[in-house]
């Protein structure tokens, strides 16, 4: 049964040789061109596959293997391996206990080394999509043979990756479905020598660190292989096989609005700070903003999540003055972290997360020493849905919840038979249950595939700030991840901020940090706060992304102009834009990005370098319409002969078409 790609016919069927079987690509009639480096390159019976658990690797070459139409199994004296094919074109990776002792699993590993590829390719001839398990990584374009000044080619892209040629630009995707099962997808790249140069090939790590009793059996990733002439379309036909597999389980809200406190006020945030923001917004941007957030710093202690001595009238108190004032209260909370100095840890010591040793698992962050809680121990998760129940009562109908992360460094727990994977899909679902399903939550932090389906939207970035370093950065992956948005649910780009020397009077523009130079990789508050054309960078990008747009200023410590700006971004919701050249050579730097903006056309043209650039602009474009009004000022610009277009270092040149 071939599954239609809509470019290319994907198939599975056994192999010639026994005991195997293959994915076939062929291409499409109407399609001319071919792919050098295809589905086809990576048949199953050619694989390496090992199954490795805590005191035993079952590798393939010891295995009993059973052939039949669409379905492999491979068994070892405890265990099964199956791979099948369905008739969606999904691959299905399934494992069984079949022995009368318990396994402690920790990863499935199938691989196709460098010399199973037709044409052994090079590692030089192609650029990578890198896709963080989460934020706290950046995503993109980077080069497969060597490391750039954000990503080292040695971390293994997690649930999708589209290896993309430089000549031609076609391209190969392979990505897994969530939601799946208790385990993590990881795409390595298997490099034919140390130096990285050279032919390399690629592999499929499904993480999945637990028990695994006798008798259990379950199937930890749907998988997936698609090629044709364009990573972009790849992505695309990703984000509607996902949408498909987990139709009536996500959560399609339309995109939300609002502030949040965080990025101006950190942690000094006051009750009299949330009100009158709240007002303010209310009188300058009406009804185009829905929530108002109120985030790190209003709280006891971490893990205490009421109010501490900033806001008197309590959370309650809060919620509804926020009412008051038109717009919905919202709070951010980081669900598993826990202060050691805090009564909660010292009366339970038994309910947090270890290490290997079986200490309990700290990190250090700005408020201190932070333990986890333990989602596996009864006890742990009823407080922490006892916490997500108060917080609804007292009013809050819009939930960020953050770090969830973190909780990947533990390797011990009360539970043995759920991962990392499985224990943030349950954290989730507590929350959602507890909190209802007319309530918005934010995975901030969360792995994108582990809550799927729960959460109603999601971090794309980083912390974002008002200086360029952040900018780049948080730009960069979110143009990587476009493809998320209305797949997942929304995407969160971060704060739409705009403060800068001209657009406040505002003598501090941050609490103080130390000055430092932008240096190569730097994000955090290096170089100089941004000035107004970044501030237009930074805020068109957010827009683009069709996701929440959340504003995060002192709103009345702006000026007209600021404000002028905030108010243009929330006129319209713009549709998911896409990054035309998102895995061209000048991608990276010079990204072009097309929407839909109420029914017109939104053309986006970025220079994120530090030079004079001259852009061109998009053959579409310039066959559609000859002039375009411009962004900012509405005003009618006519578009040069040529189609190029000079940028300045650092800005965004954006029309409506």
């Amino acid at each position: 049964m071939p599954y239609d790609s809509g470019i290319f016919n994907v198939c599975v069927k056994p192999a010639e040789q026994a005991n195997s079987f293959t994915i076939l690509l062929s291409i499409h009639p109407s399609i001319t061109g071919s792919v050098r480096m295809k589905p086809s390159d990576i048949p199953f019976d050619r694989a390496s596959i090992k199954v490795v658990c805590a005191n035993q690797t079952f590798d393939r070459k010891q295995a009993k293997t059973e052939q039949s139409d669409d379905k492999t199994i491979l068994r070892w004296d405890s265990l099964a391996l199956s791979l099948e094919r369905r008739d969606d074109g999904v691959c299905s990776v399934t494992i069984g206990n079949e022995g009368e002792e318990t396994i402690r699993l920790q990863r499935v590993c199938i691989e196709w080394p460098a010399g199973q590829f037709e044409g052994r390719p090079d590692t030089r001839e192609y650029v990578q999509l890198y896709h963080s398990r989460d934020f706290s990584k950046l995503s993109g374009i980077r080069p497969v043979h060597r490391p750039n000044e954000w990503s080292n080619p040695a971390d293994a892209s997690g649930m999708v990756t589209v290896l993309s040629a430089r000549k031609d630009g076609s391209a190969l995707l392979l990505g897994a479905l969530p939601p799946y099962g208790d385990c993590f997808a990881d795409f390595p790249l298997l490099h034919d020598k140390p130096h990285r140069d050279g032919a390399f090939g690629v592999g499929v790590h499904l993480h999945s660190p637990r028990s695994f009793a006798p008798g259990q059996e379950e199937t930890l990733a749907g998988l997936i292989v698609l090629g044709g002439p364009d990573g972009n379309a790849l992505l695309e036909r990703y984000g509607e096989l996902i949408r498909k597999r987990l139709d009536g389980q996500l959560r399609f809200q339309p995109r939300v609005t609002g502030w949040n406190s965080w990025d101006y006020y950190a942690g000094a945030i006051r009750q009299n700070d949330m009100i009158d923001n709240a007002e303010t917004a209310r009188r300058i941007f009406g009804e185009t903003l829905r929530y108002m957030v109120v985030d790190e710093g209003y709280e006891c202690q971490w893990g205490i999540w009421d109010s501490g001595w900033k806001f008197p009238d309590g959370l309650d108190g809060l919620c509804g003055a926020i009412r008051q004032t038109g717009y919905e209260p919202g709070i951010w909370t980081a669900p598993l972290l826990v202060n050691v100095y805090t009564p909660l840890y010292r009366e339970h010591p038994d309910w947090f997360v270890g290490d290997a040793q079986g200490n309990v698992f700290l990190q250090n962050l700005g408020y201190g020493s932070m333990a986890q809680l333990d989602i596996t121990h009864p006890d742990a998760a009823a407080f922490i849905a006892e916490t997500f129940r108060r917080l609804r009562a007292a009013g809050f109908t819009y939930f960020k919840c953050d770090f969830t992360q973190l909780l990947l460094g533990a390797s011990s727990f009360s539970g043995k038979d759920m991962s990392h994977a499985g224990m943030l899909r349950k954290l989730f679902g507590i929350i959602r249950d507890s909190i209802g399903a007319d309530a918005y939550l934010l995975a901030c932090g969360a792995p994108y595939e582990a809550v799927a389906g729960i959460a109603d939207a999601h971090r794309t970035t980083g912390d974002i700030h008002n200086y360029w370093s952040h900018i780049r950065q948080n730009i960069r992956s979110m143009f990587a991840r476009w493809w998320m948005q209305g797949t997942l649910g929304n995407m969160d780009p971060d704060f739409a901020i705009v403060r800068c020397g001209e657009t406040t009077d505002d003598p501090q523009l941050n609490r103080r940090f130390g000055k430092q130079p932008w240096k190569v990789g730097a994000n955090w508050c290096s170089g100089r706060e941004m000035n107004a054309e970044e501030a237009k960078t930074l805020l068109l990008a957010c827009l683009v992304t069709g996701g929440d747009l959340f504003l995060g200023d002192a709103l009345g410590k702006l000026n007209l102009d600021g404000t002028m700006w905030l108010g243009r971004l929330l006129e319209q919701p713009a549709g998911r834009g896409k990054p035309v050249n998102l895995f061209r050579h000048d991608g990276d730097d010079l990204p072009i990005v097309i929407a839909d903006y109420g029914g017109k056309t939104l053309v986006a043209l970025f220079n994120l370098s530090d030079d004079y650039r001259v852009q061109q602009l998009p053959e579409t474009v310039r066959q559609q319409a000859e002039s375009g009004d411009e962004f900012w000022s509405g005003e009618r610009e006519f578009f040069p002969a040529s189609g190029d277009i000079p940028l300045s270092p650092r800005s965004v040149k954006a029309w409506l078409v």
